[in-house]
């Protein structure tokens, strides 16, 4: 083995996008039959159709202090690929169509299969299966688009509409191909390597439950639509997720992960790397099952890099995204989607300090020379990535939404990823800085101020997504007695007291309580240096389930913050 971990052979085994592509030739085809032929007698045609084809290749192997838990890799196990459909149809106008509606009663009448979020289309580029699979879908969805219109409609003609924006964003047409050569992997490799790793966890007795798990995952991605934009996107991920779990000395269960991102196998770090990492970890399980416990602490924290970017994520994450005001068809569900819980009635106001600006760009991909993993060249709706300034020196400007547009706005943000909008590569600049040594040293002055002792800085949170993907065996019940109107974020990983003379203490048993979009308003400071952290994030935005939704991703479901040291005052 190689400095590097693997070394793998890439293929051509992933269809081929261009003319020859028997998928985007049979989309196309059924497209613009459904166009023009499409029309239920004296019922509106379709004026906006869309498919979306997700093809993913995948390879993950998992293991528990050397042994093997479980493998599969495409072609040895076929269930490891698999195409997508969705499709969407839109009946009405661009000003008023069948979205952004809801009705409890709206599955009432005939019964019709309804899989536009995402039904299994066969792997085999059969031309004829191809259309039926598309001609079956795009009808449902016709029919069920009518009758949704209709109900829309009768919902809206005693009723005045408070905001005016059009249901769908007219956008430029697009194309853009970049296809994907498949990726061979070599499966004894992979699982090789996984063991080996996670033996390293028999030197540490006190961790008694453990995973190393590697994961490569490529995405192909074909869109049409009625409108004449079509793409072909690529995207690849590799990562390595490690997780361990431990007892305190008092009993109490304590865990701790890393996750290592690369855009392909062969851009993971060295081994040598990664077991840096490992053996970090390692200590930091053994350092919190003897830290002491914090029981209340109330007073400035410095959320360095990472950790302020997990904040960030979990706090903000949602309420930088926006979706349409919902229509109902019974004002007793109205108040469900009213709003999302963000920043929805707050652009124009000042949500951060005056020295700090949020842009999303999605067509970024490094940020000083770190990688950056949440971009694209086109978004899910087929609009071109490129960056908005959410937040202008503390002044929130606008908010992330797809075509299906927002009151104040007339196009896309680009920020279409499967279901409905989401950040992609927030990158947070400061106009004000000072030094990581002046964070600690202004922390020290607020912490003596308010008569502590000490100081907190917090290097890592836990995240709600991961921990979901580790499927953890036990379950830590938390009581936090936040106030109404607290944002509920994950545990902290790892904090420390930092006392007057330098020295660090770590610490156990911290949770943020009370925490609300406006404690991001009184940030004091940020360091001069930002670091980059990916992640998944969690978005709760408040949306109706259409049934046109695109129900899987055409890529890795992740974010990529720039973020530098924040300091709060609490």
């Amino acid at each position: 083995m190689t400095a590097r971990i693997l070394t793998m052979t890439l293929l051509s085994s992933f269809a081929a996008s261009g003319a020859d592509d028997v998928v985007m030739r049979a989309m196309r085809d059924e497209l613009e039959r459904s166009m023009r032929k499409l029309q239920l007698e004296n019922l509106q045609k379709p004026y906006f159709i869309s498919y979306r084809v997700v093809e993913t290749q995948s390879c993950a192997a998992g293991a528990s202090f050397g042994a093997l838990l479980d493998s599969y890799c495409e072609p040895e196990a076929t269930e490891a690929r698999s195409r997508n459909l969705g499709v969407e149809v839109r009946v009405g106008d661009y000003a008023r169509d069948n979205t952004n509606f809801f009705a409890p009663m709206n599955m009432a009448g005939v019964a019709r299969p309804l899989f536009t979020g995402g039904a299994r289309v066969p792997i085999d580029d059969n031309y004829d299966e191809l259309r039926r699979q598309l001609w079956l879908d795009t009808d449902s969805a016709y029919k069920t688009a009518l009758d949704t219109f209709a109900k829309k409609k009768a919902a809206l003609e005693n009723r005045t509409r408070t905001d005016d924006a059009p249901d769908f964003s007219k956008e430029q047409a697009v194309t853009f191909s970049q296809p994907l050569p498949a990726v061979s992997w070599k499966r004894d490799e992979i699982e090789k390597m996984v063991k080996s790793l996670s033996a390293l966890f028999r030197e540490s007795p006190g961790i008694d439950g453990s995973t190393v798990r590697l994961t490569c995952t490529t995405w192909l991605t074909r869109y049409v639509n009625s409108e004449g934009t079509s793409y072909v996107r690529p995207a690849t991920t590799a990562a390595i997720t490690i997780n361990a779990d431990a007892q305190a000395s008092d009993g109490m269960p304590i865990s701790d992960f890393e996750v290592i991102r690369a855009n392909s196998i062969e851009q993971l770090p060295p081994r040598e790397e990664i077991v840096k990492r490992i053996r970090a970890l390692q200590a930091r399980l053994e350092g919190l099952r003897k830290a002491v416990v914090v029981e209340r602490y109330t007073g400035p924290v410095l959320f360095e890099s990472g950790a302020a970017a997990e904040l960030f994520l979990q706090a903000l994450g949602s309420a930088f995204a926006e979706v349409p005001r919902v229509v109902v068809d019974d004002l007793r569900f109205e108040r469900m989607y009213s709003a999302n819980g963000g920043f929805a009635d707050r652009v124009g106001a000042r949500v951060l300090p005056e020295f700090l600006t949020v842009t999303d760009d999605p067509s970024a991909k490094e940020f000083h020379g770190q990688t950056l993993y949440g971009g694209y060249a086109v978004d899910d709706d087929g609009v071109t990535a490129h960056p908005t300034v959410i937040v202008d020196k503390g002044i929130l400007k606008t908010l992330l939404h797809t075509r299906a547009l927002v009151p104040g706005t007339t196009q896309s943000t680009a920020n279409r990823r499967g279901n409905g909008p989401m950040p992609s590569n927030l990158l947070i600049s400061a106009d004000k800085t000072v030094s990581s040594d002046q964070l600690r040293v202004e922390l020290l002055r607020m912490a003596k101020q308010r008569g502590l002792d000490f100081g907190i800085i917090v290097r890592r949170m836990s995240n709600p997504m991961i921990q979901q993907s580790l499927g953890r065996s036990r379950m830590i019940i938390m009581t936090r007695g936040n106030a109404a109107g607290s944002i509920d974020v994950e545990p902290l990983i790892e904090a420390y007291k930092v006392f007057p003379d330098g020295h660090e203490e770590l610490v156990r048993n911290l949770n943020i309580n009370s925490l609300t979009l406006g404690s991001f308003k009184d940030i004091v400071a940020a360091s001069d240096s930002a670091a980059v952290y990916t992640a998944p994030v969690r978005m709760s935005i408040r949306s109706p389930a259409t049934r046109m939704t695109f129900a899987f991703p055409g890529g890795p479901n992740v974010v990529s913050v720039a973020m530098p040291s924040l300091l709060f005052e609490t």
